[in-house]
């Protein structure tokens, strides 16, 4: 498993997420999966990668949705539940 991208660009970090999403509920991707949830570098890496795990539906998914959203302040709560209701709907295609 591999740590967030710490300075790399937000795209990156979001892809990042977007990876470990299938791994929510292992430790590890967890651990990295709840740091770009709470990216306070880029609101854009939080709402990417809360899109994610909710596009996934399981369980340790929506607790890490859950515990991100208790740890966020408000501006950036916003943003994971967005990124969790854009995840919430079908995917795009094309």
């Amino acid at each position: 498993m591999t740590e967030p991208l710490e300075g790399a660009d937000w795209a990156a970090r979001a892809d990042e997420g977007r990876r470990l999403a299938p791994s929510a509920g292992e430790p590890a991707a967890d651990a990295a999966l709840l740091a770009l949830l709470l990216d306070a570098t880029d609101s854009a890496v939080s709402r990417r990668t809360a899109e994610a795990p909710a596009r996934t539906g399981s369980p340790a998914a929506a607790r890490l949705l859950t515990e991100a959203l208790a740890l966020a302040d408000a501006a950036l709560g916003d943003w994971i539940a967005t990124g969790a209701d854009d995840g919430s709907e079908p995917a795009p295609t094309g």
